[in-house]
């Protein structure tokens, strides 16, 4: 099985990344203790005053799938809602 690398960008709504970086930073804690998270890391990006970027490394498509049935990851949706002015834009890599 191959590794799974996400990247993600996301866009705060404006005056929101900190909260934001507050947020993923919490939902990081318990992503890098799932036992198939190789990686898990958030970055405020340098010349965009509102953007985050981030990446996660899984050891293989089941370690993703528990990831995201995760009740972490269920319950980040709710709480990003209202901090993001937009979808993330997710790119996968293997």
């Amino acid at each position: 099985m191959a590794r799974v690398v996400i990247f993600t960008r996301l866009t705060a709504r404006p005056g929101a990344r900190d909260a934001l970086l507050v947020e993923l930073e919490q939902l990081g804690e318990a992503v890098r203790a799932e036992p198939g998270n190789e990686a898990f890391e958030v970055y405020a990006a340098r010349d965009l005053p509102d953007v985050v970027v981030g990446y996660e490394v899984f050891r293989d498509d089941a370690a993703l799938a528990e990831h995201r049935a995760s009740d972490a990851t269920k319950g980040m949706t709710n709480r990003l809602s209202d901090l993001l002015a937009g979808p993330p834009e997710i790119t996968y890599a293997v």
